[in-house]
């Protein structure tokens, strides 16, 4: 059963499952799930934890199952604890499998572990658990969802903000929610005249955003030209190479010529994607990418390409970060770009 962490505090009303399923990349969330999955649990007599990590020694299979077959000789029930990494080994399906098979009323399981890939979440040992009890998907929220996230935050605070406060906020702790719930606790703390305002913010708080050359892609293909531009500002400040960005967007802009070629021709497209390797996620977001921009925008930013990597060839910093603002707004696709360096970033 599926349930996002803002559900979570209501389905624990409902009592514990025999286990839960933490999986993502997001650290506030996960951390806040396994916390009230935790305290739920030491309510009910589950005083006893025992961990195990990927991350800091092969996992012993053996361990895991002699413990989850014996009881302390303190404590009635126990939690255990697995945390993955991000190789997934395939026998380890198997013992998962088979401790999935042990589980009993005194023994509460939680798995944690990074974002699953689809043929994961589809698996035999994932399914099996997923039946039995409760699957917390955990990631930043979209950007369309992060106001309300983080209002209700404010909230929680006991914060009052305006709506030009509340953008701010958004745009400071962009992809960084632990930063943005500390933050958000100390101001609490200071007293501070309510509703708070942009100019209150500014002297009190420390921004935290955060971007990776990933997140920029994506929000490329979305169309959304004046956030990436804001995120590309950031990474430039950050010490990114503009090279590192150029590789990443001549992939993007290669493949997206290719299913332009293809869709053309009307050959079918899931091939190429299939080809590539592409994420379902992000094969939306490509096929959203073709229906706004033409053939021609896209031989257009291919040029480009060729222009910033010269740039790049030439150790020209500065205007291959210019050319990387002018494809940026070029993914917007409401009109033909000029074959010109823009405006300094």
């Amino acid at each position: 059963m599926r349930v996002f962490s803002e559900q979570l505090a209501e389905q624990l009303k409902a009592g514990l499952r025999a286990c839960y399923l933490i999986f993502g990349d997001e650290p506030l969330q996960k951390m806040e799930a396994l916390q009230q999955i935790r305290q739920l649990a030491r309510e009910q007599g589950f005083t006893e934890v025992i961990r195990f990590s990927a991350l800091e020694e092969p996992l012993s299979w053996d361990d895991i199952y002699a413990n989850s077959q014996s009881l302390s000789l303190f404590t009635s029930r126990q939690i255990i604890e697995i945390e993955l990494g991000e190789k997934l080994p395939k026998e380890w399906a198997e013992r998962i499998s088979e401790l999935q098979k042990q589980l009993h009323p005194d023994l509460l399981l939680i798995i944690l572990g990074p974002r699953l890939n689809s043929n994961q979440s589809k698996s035999a040992w994932f399914t099996a658990l997923d039946k039995q009890g409760i699957y917390i998907p955990v990631a930043l929220p979209d950007a369309r969802y992060f106001p309300r996230w983080m209002k209700q935050r404010c909230q929680q605070q006991n914060l009052r903000v305006d709506n030009d406060a509340l953008t701010f906020l958004c745009h400071a702790f962009e992809g960084n929610l632990l930063a943005a719930a500390q933050e958000l606790e100390k101001l609490s703390l200071l007293n501070l005249p309510q509703p708070l305002t942009v100019s209150v913010l500014q002297q009190n708080i420390t921004r935290h955003n955060v971007f990776d050359p990933f997140k920029w892609l994506d929000t490329l293909l979305e169309g959304k030209s004046q956030r990436a531009l804001r995120m590309l500002t950031q990474l430039r400040d950050e010490g990114v190479e503009p090279g590192m960005l150029t590789w990443a967007l001549a992939k993007d802009l290669e493949l997206l010529w290719s299913l332009r070629l293809a869709q053309d021709a009307r050959q079918p497209l899931s091939a190429i994607l299939q080809a590539t390797k592409v994420w379902p996620s992000r094969q939306a977001l490509l096929q959203q990418t073709m229906q706004r921009l033409s053939a021609v925008q896209l031989r257009d930013m291919l040029r480009m390409m060729s222009e910033l990597d010269r740039c790049n060839r030439n150790f020209d910093s500065h205007s291959a970060w210019q050319w990387l603002q002018t494809l940026s707004l070029g993914f917007k696709g409401s009109a033909s770009l000029r074959f010109t360096l823009p405006q300094q970033l």
